[in-house]
């Protein structure tokens, strides 16, 4: 069984409640998503497959079942009101309700009927003075400080093409509506979840939140170079290898004992290779002496690590720095990321529907995730939901 055997889940969502939504169905939990007739635009929305699919629905609506109801109608709102009686959460975002009055008639609706019922609703800026202001997921990027970060220094921001934004906010939503569940289930009572997309952005920044409290200064934008932490130089983060890059942090910015070990190692396997070079050993690059350090100096060993990064493969690297501790990172282009060692060693990929999905995001013993499974057609489930609501009334 899985952890979240029995709960109910009414699923009215664009992109980010089906964040939410997926990873309570991935839990157990039987997630009905509510769609309009149709179904929901989702399913159409760039980007597509050869066969019109929105890739992004694909992604967050397996192990779901789908029901077709006009939320505007009479009688679509009365089966609505049915089914939120049994049902433990409600999931929705502001791409699906946008009217904030719609979404407050829709709640109340739900929880007159159900007192239990966990309401979770998602905002690009939470409930409240701005719940109307209109939002994309490259303006929420922006306003939560992921955009700030990215892109190169000399050139504008950019954003990623992930929906980091709305897949963060998601995330959030079914942690807070399982804090919520925990609670209806102790007491009885019901809450609303209010999520910020806004505010959920700020988690996807790691250490740069607290850049400032800590040195007093702010992050600094960076993207293949960019000055790491509390250095007052530029190093290379991103280095090209003979058929792709890794994530490395050779020199500057902190890191104590492990990373003066890593970078030991590495100069032992540079020298081993033949590419030493007397600048490698000519400055405390890692250790209190750091700052004192001219950039020309910094730009002579990047040039020397550089040189020899080139010289390998990305297995080869990679493979080094797991057994040697050296601390890199691959950055896996689609293709090789589907090739990946350890993910094809674990069986990580599974193909459904000629789709290749990702497996379940953890192992747990006692109560295993729920293997990927199809994304329902439209309005699939609606006589079964439907025939079992009235069951249970009976």
């Amino acid at each position: 069984m899985g952890a979240l055997e029995g709960c109910r889940v009414l699923e009215l969502s664009h992109l980010a409640a089906a964040v939410a939504g997926k990873t309570l169905a991935d839990l157990g939990a039987d997630v009905v998503k509510i769609e309009p007739r149709g179904g929901e635009d989702a399913r159409r929305a760039e980007p597509t497959d050869a066969d019109g699919r929105g890739l992004e629905f694909l992604a967050f609506n397996g192990n779901k079942r789908s029901v077709t109801l006009d939320l505007g109608s009479e009688a679509g709102r009365e089966i609505f009101a049915r089914l939120a009686r049994t049902a433990d959460i409600v999931l929705t975002d502001w791409e699906r309700i946008s009217d904030p009055a719609e979404a407050d008639a829709l709640r109340l609706l739900a929880t007159d009927a159900n007192p239990a019922l966990v309401w979770c609703e998602i905002w690009p800026y939470g409930r409240g003075e701005y719940e109307a202001t209109h939002a994309t997921e490259f303006t929420l990027q922006a306003q939560g400080g992921h955009l700030y970060l990215n892109g190169e220094i000399d050139r504008p921001p950019v954003r990623i093409s992930a929906p980091v934004a709305s897949a963060q906010s998601g995330a959030e939503a079914a942690g807070a509506a399982l804090m919520a569940y925990y609670h209806a289930l102790r007491t009885g009572q019901g809450q609303r979840v209010d999520v910020s997309v806004q505010a959920c952005v700020v988690w996807t920044l790691l250490n740069t939140t607290m850049t400032w409290q800590c040195l007093g200064i702010d992050e600094v934008r960076g993207g293949s170079v960019k000055r790491e932490r509390g250095n007052p130089f530029y190093t290379r983060l991103v280095w090209p290898c003979r058929d792709g890059f890794i994530q490395f942090g050779p020199v500057g910015g902190g890191g104590g004992k492990v990373r003066e070990a890593s970078y030991s190692t590495l100069v032992e396997w540079m020298r081993e290779e033949g590419f030493y070079r007397p600048i490698l050993d000519a400055h405390d690059w890692n250790g209190p002496a750091r700052f004192a350090v001219p950039q020309e100096a910094y730009d002579e060993v990047t040039e020397a690590i550089g040189a020899f990064v080139r010289s390998r493969t990305l297995s080869e690297l990679i493979e080094r720095g797991m057994k040697r501790r050296i601390l890199l990172a691959p950055i896996y282009s689609v293709p090789q990321l589907l090739e990946a060692e350890q993910l094809v060693a674990r069986g990580y990929f599974r193909e459904i529907d000629g789709v290749r999905y990702p497996g379940p995001f953890a192992r747990l013993s006692r109560t295993p995730l729920r293997e990927p499974g199809p994304v329902p057609e439209a309005g699939a489930d609606t006589r079964d939901v439907l025939a079992r609501q009235a069951a249970e009334a009976v």
